[in-house]
Protein backbone atom coordinates (compact mmCIF):
# COMPACT_ATOMS: atom_id res chain seq x y z
CA UNK A 1 0.00 0.00 0.00
CA UNK A 2 1.05 3.33 -1.05
CA UNK A 3 2.69 5.44 1.84
CA UNK A 4 1.17 8.00 3.29
CA UNK A 5 2.13 11.53 2.06
CA UNK A 6 4.64 13.94 4.38
CA UNK A 7 1.22 16.01 5.30
CA UNK A 8 -0.29 13.15 6.18
CA UNK A 9 2.24 11.95 8.24
CA UNK A 10 2.61 15.24 9.69
CA UNK A 11 -0.38 15.44 10.76
CA UNK A 12 -0.72 11.93 11.94
CA UNK A 13 2.45 13.03 14.20
CA UNK A 14 0.68 16.35 15.56
CA UNK A 15 -2.58 14.40 16.71
CA UNK A 16 -0.16 11.41 18.44
CA UNK A 17 0.94 14.30 20.69
CA UNK A 18 -2.35 15.21 21.45
CA UNK A 19 -2.90 18.49 19.81
CA UNK A 20 -6.66 20.01 19.02
CA UNK A 21 -7.30 20.25 15.60
CA UNK A 22 -6.77 23.25 15.13
CA UNK A 23 -3.68 23.34 16.95
CA UNK A 24 -2.81 20.92 14.31
CA UNK A 25 -3.61 23.24 11.57
CA UNK A 26 -1.52 26.57 13.38
CA UNK A 27 1.48 24.38 13.81
CA UNK A 28 1.65 23.03 10.00
CA UNK A 29 0.53 26.15 8.35
CA UNK A 30 -2.54 24.34 6.28
CA UNK A 31 -6.41 24.97 5.93
CA UNK A 32 -9.07 23.12 7.59
CA UNK A 33 -10.04 21.41 4.55
CA UNK A 34 -6.36 20.34 4.10
CA UNK A 35 -6.96 18.78 7.02
CA UNK A 36 -10.44 17.23 6.85
CA UNK A 37 -8.65 15.60 3.92
CA UNK A 38 -5.94 14.24 5.44
CA UNK A 39 -8.07 12.99 8.69
CA UNK A 40 -9.73 11.13 6.18
CA UNK A 41 -7.03 9.57 4.52
CA UNK A 42 -5.34 8.43 7.80
CA UNK A 43 -8.53 6.96 8.89
CA UNK A 44 -8.96 4.95 5.64
CA UNK A 45 -5.13 3.92 6.24
CA UNK A 46 -6.06 2.70 9.66
CA UNK A 47 -9.01 0.91 8.90
CA UNK A 48 -6.92 -1.03 5.86
CA UNK A 49 -3.47 -1.57 7.94
CA UNK A 50 -3.36 -4.74 10.70
CA UNK A 51 0.02 -4.42 11.48
CA UNK A 52 2.17 -1.79 14.25
CA UNK A 53 1.44 1.15 11.51
CA UNK A 54 -2.22 0.26 11.90
CA UNK A 55 -2.06 -0.04 15.39
CA UNK A 56 -0.13 3.50 15.46
CA UNK A 57 -2.92 5.34 13.44
CA UNK A 58 -5.94 4.07 15.47
CA UNK A 59 -3.85 4.97 18.93
CA UNK A 60 -3.84 8.82 16.82
CA UNK A 61 -7.08 8.61 15.95
CA UNK A 62 -8.50 7.68 19.83
CA UNK A 63 -5.93 10.23 21.48
CA UNK A 64 -7.74 12.85 19.02
CA UNK A 65 -11.21 11.60 20.16
CA UNK A 66 -10.56 11.78 23.64
CA UNK A 67 -9.57 15.53 22.80
CA UNK A 68 -12.66 16.28 21.36
CA UNK A 69 -14.44 14.25 24.35
CA UNK A 70 -12.61 16.93 26.58
CA UNK A 71 -12.89 20.27 24.48
CA UNK A 72 -17.18 19.34 24.23
CA UNK A 73 -16.92 18.84 28.25
CA UNK A 74 -15.42 21.83 29.19
CA UNK A 75 -18.05 23.89 26.47
CA UNK A 76 -20.23 21.98 28.50
CA UNK A 77 -19.63 22.92 31.72
CA UNK A 78 -18.62 26.63 30.94
CA UNK A 79 -22.34 26.94 29.70
CA UNK A 80 -23.71 25.33 32.82
CA UNK A 81 -21.10 27.59 34.33
CA UNK A 82 -22.76 30.82 33.10
CA UNK A 83 -27.13 29.61 33.30
CA UNK A 84 -28.83 31.75 35.56
CA UNK A 85 -30.83 28.45 36.49
CA UNK A 86 -29.65 25.44 38.21
CA UNK A 87 -28.29 22.70 36.20
CA UNK A 88 -28.00 19.29 36.72
CA UNK A 89 -27.30 16.31 34.76
CA UNK A 90 -28.78 12.89 35.75
CA UNK A 91 -28.20 9.30 35.04
CA UNK A 92 -31.37 8.90 33.84
CA UNK A 93 -31.25 4.89 35.02
CA UNK A 94 -30.32 5.34 38.53
CA UNK A 95 -31.13 8.97 39.43
CA UNK A 96 -27.35 9.60 40.24
CA UNK A 97 -26.45 13.48 39.71
CA UNK A 98 -23.44 13.36 37.59
CA UNK A 99 -22.53 16.86 36.73
CA UNK A 100 -24.22 20.33 38.10
CA UNK A 101 -23.18 24.04 38.48
CA UNK A 102 -23.40 26.26 41.43
CA UNK A 103 -26.47 27.91 41.04
CA UNK A 104 -28.29 24.26 41.89
CA UNK A 105 -25.83 24.07 45.21
CA UNK A 106 -27.55 27.89 46.15
CA UNK A 107 -30.98 26.94 45.15
CA UNK A 108 -30.80 23.34 46.93
CA UNK A 109 -28.64 24.28 49.75
CA UNK A 110 -25.93 22.09 49.78
CA UNK A 111 -21.58 21.89 49.31
CA UNK A 112 -20.43 20.28 46.06
CA UNK A 113 -19.63 17.12 47.57
CA UNK A 114 -23.01 16.85 49.42
CA UNK A 115 -24.88 17.27 45.78
CA UNK A 116 -22.52 14.93 44.05
CA UNK A 117 -23.26 12.19 46.43
CA UNK A 118 -27.32 12.55 46.12
CA UNK A 119 -29.42 11.75 43.61
CA UNK A 120 -32.75 13.12 42.23
CA UNK A 121 -34.79 11.38 44.43
CA UNK A 122 -33.31 13.31 47.07
CA UNK A 123 -34.19 16.88 45.81
CA UNK A 124 -37.90 15.70 45.35
CA UNK A 125 -40.84 15.47 48.37
CA UNK A 126 -41.17 12.16 50.45
CA UNK A 127 -44.43 12.40 49.51
CA UNK A 128 -43.75 11.49 45.75
CA UNK A 129 -39.82 10.11 46.31
CA UNK A 130 -40.87 6.27 45.86
CA UNK A 131 -42.58 6.42 43.07
CA UNK A 132 -39.93 9.33 40.77
CA UNK A 133 -37.93 6.83 39.69
CA UNK A 134 -40.73 5.45 37.03
CA UNK A 135 -40.92 8.77 35.91
CA UNK A 136 -37.46 9.11 34.87
CA UNK A 137 -38.10 5.62 33.33
CA UNK A 138 -40.91 6.56 31.38
CA UNK A 139 -39.00 10.14 30.70
CA UNK A 140 -36.07 7.71 29.15
CA UNK A 141 -38.59 6.10 27.21
CA UNK A 142 -40.21 8.68 25.36
CA UNK A 143 -37.55 10.78 25.41
CA UNK A 144 -39.08 14.50 24.55
CA UNK A 145 -37.99 18.14 25.31
CA UNK A 146 -39.85 19.57 28.26
CA UNK A 147 -40.55 23.62 28.25
CA UNK A 148 -39.64 25.53 31.21
CA UNK A 149 -42.52 26.50 33.68
CA UNK A 150 -45.75 24.96 31.26
CA UNK A 151 -46.03 21.96 33.88
CA UNK A 152 -48.19 21.29 37.04
CA UNK A 153 -46.46 22.32 40.36
CA UNK A 154 -43.16 20.80 40.80
CA UNK A 155 -41.59 20.88 44.52
CA UNK A 156 -37.76 20.57 45.51
CA UNK A 157 -36.50 19.82 48.40
CA UNK A 158 -33.73 21.79 50.33
CA UNK A 159 -31.32 20.33 52.63
CA UNK A 160 -32.95 22.04 55.42
CA UNK A 161 -36.39 20.18 54.62
CA UNK A 162 -38.16 22.99 52.73
CA UNK A 163 -40.07 22.78 49.96
CA UNK A 164 -39.66 25.41 47.18
CA UNK A 165 -42.33 25.34 44.03
CA UNK A 166 -40.07 24.87 40.85
CA UNK A 167 -40.09 25.95 37.39
CA UNK A 168 -38.12 23.07 35.42
CA UNK A 169 -37.39 22.03 31.95
CA UNK A 170 -36.17 18.83 30.71
CA UNK A 171 -34.03 17.15 27.78
CA UNK A 172 -31.95 14.19 26.98
CA UNK A 173 -30.91 12.69 23.86
CA UNK A 174 -30.67 9.08 22.14
CA UNK A 175 -27.13 9.23 22.76
CA UNK A 176 -27.51 8.04 26.53
CA UNK A 177 -29.30 7.72 29.57
CA UNK A 178 -28.38 11.32 30.56
CA UNK A 179 -30.85 13.48 31.38
CA UNK A 180 -30.32 17.26 31.94
CA UNK A 181 -32.81 19.44 34.21
CA UNK A 182 -32.40 23.19 34.03
CA UNK A 183 -34.45 24.33 37.04
CA UNK A 184 -35.39 27.51 38.64
CA UNK A 185 -37.52 28.79 41.86
CA UNK A 186 -41.16 29.54 40.39
CA UNK A 187 -40.96 32.92 41.62
CA UNK A 188 -37.94 34.31 40.06
CA UNK A 189 -38.87 32.20 36.47
CA UNK A 190 -41.61 34.31 36.51
CA UNK A 191 -40.23 37.17 37.02
CA UNK A 192 -37.76 36.92 34.32
CA UNK A 193 -40.70 35.80 32.27
CA UNK A 194 -42.65 38.66 33.12
CA UNK A 195 -39.83 41.26 32.23
CA UNK A 196 -38.99 38.67 28.73
CA UNK A 197 -42.75 39.36 27.41
CA UNK A 198 -42.67 42.86 28.52
CA UNK A 199 -39.56 43.54 26.58
CA UNK A 200 -40.92 41.77 23.21
CA UNK A 201 -44.11 43.88 23.32
CA UNK A 202 -42.37 47.18 23.82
Amino acid sequence: MKKLSKIDQDVLRAMSEGLADHEVCRRLKISAQVFSRSLKRIEARAAAESDDAGMFYERALKRRQERINISLAARLHALMDASPQAVLVIDGRTGAIKEFNEVACQIFGYTKLELSELTVEDLVPDSIRAIHHAYRLGFLANVRKRTMGYHPPIMGVRKDGTEVDMAVALTATLADDDVMVVCSERTAWSGRELRQNQAEMA
